[in-house]
Order: C-alpha cells, then structure tokens, then sequence
C-alpha cells in the first residue's frame, strides 16, 4: 500500500511538467509560416522566456515534492538544467519541422527562463516556509 501511495505521488507532482513538456513539443510541431510575430522583434525570445520559466518553475516544484530530503542547491540545479535540457531538444526538433528552425537565442532565452522559474518556485517556497515558521513561534 505505501508503494502504491509513493507512486501516486510522484504521479501527482510529475504530471504537470510532464504534461507542459508534451503541450511544448506539440507546440513546436506545428509550422508557423505568416504569423505576424516579426512586427514585434524579439518577441518569440520573451514568449520562450516566459515558457521555459513555467516549466523550470514546474520541475523544481515536482522535484521538491518527491526528493528525499533534497538539498536545495541540487534541487535548483536540476530543475534548470532538466528544463534547459527540454529547450535545446525543442530547438533540436524544430530544426526538422517545416517552416520552423532551431535559433541559439530561443536557446538563450530558454535557459534563462528555466532559471527564473526555478527562483521563482524557490522564492515562493522560501516565503511559505517563513511564514509558517512565524506562526510556530507564536
């Protein structure tokens, strides 16, 4: 019964980045002729930042969650380079769908998304923990 329970939650904190990991590869599948980003240069650099940043955000929170005791430094630093790792074999898999290509920047910009995310979820966790503390204190 307990593995059945361990199981289910690494399921439960998994799925989410798991799930944003298939809708980004999705995503990237579909070719992208004639949109009218070019109006807004560097736009899609915000728009990688932004998705990235969720799911860094996505995989530290999951890795918190089912990590033995997880060093906080280790945590961040899979979180960035799990995420990281999903950008470049986005922009790798871009690379062979028509009408879109693999950009170094995209890569870039991936990348510091996934750090930020990570902070973020980090940060949150950060707050949470202070504030629960105060509360035991009182």
């Amino acid at each position: 019964m307990a593995r059945r329970s361990r199981l289910m939650s690494l399921v439960i904190a998994w799925a989410p980045a798991v799930l944003y990991m298939a809708l980004i590869w999705a995503l990237s599948s579909i070719r992208i002729e004639g949109l009218p980003l070019s109006r807004f240069p560097m736009k899609d650099k915000g728009i990688h930042f932004v998705e990235f940043g969720v799911l860094g955000f996505l995989v530290a929170y999951a890795a918190r969650r089912t990590w033995k005791a997880p060093a906080p430094a280790r945590v961040f630093a899979a979180a960035v380079v799990i995420a990281f790792a999903w950008g470049v074999l986005d922009e790798l898999h871009q690379g062979f769908v028509p009408g879109r290509d693999g950009d170094v920047y995209d890569i870039i910009a991936d990348g510091l998304g996934s750090i930020a995310g990570t902070f973020t979820l980090f940060t949150f966790a950060g707050l949470r923990a202070s504030r629960r503390s105060r509360k035991a204190a009182s």
